[in-house]
Formats: C-alpha cells, sequence, structure tokens
C-alpha cells in the first residue's frame, strides 16, 4: 500500500510540476504577444505618419497627385453646386407648377 501511495503522490508531484511549467510557458507566451502587439502599434503609428507626411507636405506633390487633387476638389464642389440648385428648382416650385419655356411649345 505505501508504495501505491508513494507512486502516486510522485504521480501528482510530476503533473503539478508540469502544470507549472505549462502555466509559465503560457504566461510567457501571452508576455511575448503583448510585446507583439505593442510594436505593432507603434508600427502601424509610424507608417500612418509617414503616409500623412508625404501627402500633406506641399514639396512633395507630384504634378499628377495636384491633379487629382484638384479633380477631387471640383468634384466635391459640383456636387455641393447640383445638391443647391436642386434645393433651388424645389424652393420655386413649392407653391405650385411653375410654367417653364417648354410648357409654351
Amino acid at each position: 500500500m505505501d508504495t501505491r501511495e508513494r507512486a502516486a503522490e510522485a504521480r501528482e508531484s510530476a503533473q503539478a510540476g508540469r502544470d507549472q511549467e505549462n502555466q509559465a510557458i503560457l504566461a510567457a507566451a501571452d508576455e511575448r504577444d503583448k510585446a507583439a502587439d505593442r510594436r505593432d502599434a507603434v508600427a502601424d503609428e509610424r507608417d500612418r505618419a509617414a503616409s500623412l507626411d508625404s501627402f500633406l507636405r506641399d514639396a512633395d506633390y507630384s504634378p499628377g497627385h495636384k491633379a487629382r487633387m484638384s479633380a477631387g476638389l471640383d468634384r466635391v464642389e459640383s456636387r455641393d453646386d447640383r445638391i443647391s440648385a436642386a434645393d433651388d428648382r424645389s424652393n420655386l416650385t413649392r407653391g405650385g407648377r411653375q410654367r417653364s419655356a417648354l410648357d409654351d411649345d
């Protein structure tokens, strides 16, 4: 009986040792993951800053980039003009249908 008890205790002790080792390995892995997440966040910040810097510095704009930016601004202004024009038309016809030059034909 003593032999069985000692063997069982030895197995339990060995299992407890393995469990502690596993917990230490998992904790170290979690720390490595956290460190990797921090490095990724810093890398993303640096990448974002570099991208913004390349787009926001006037000296580095290429003629093609300036043209695309101007075209984009033109599209925004055109959209605003279309919205205003639609509002103007809507305001003109609120009181009833207005006659246009086409109605006279």
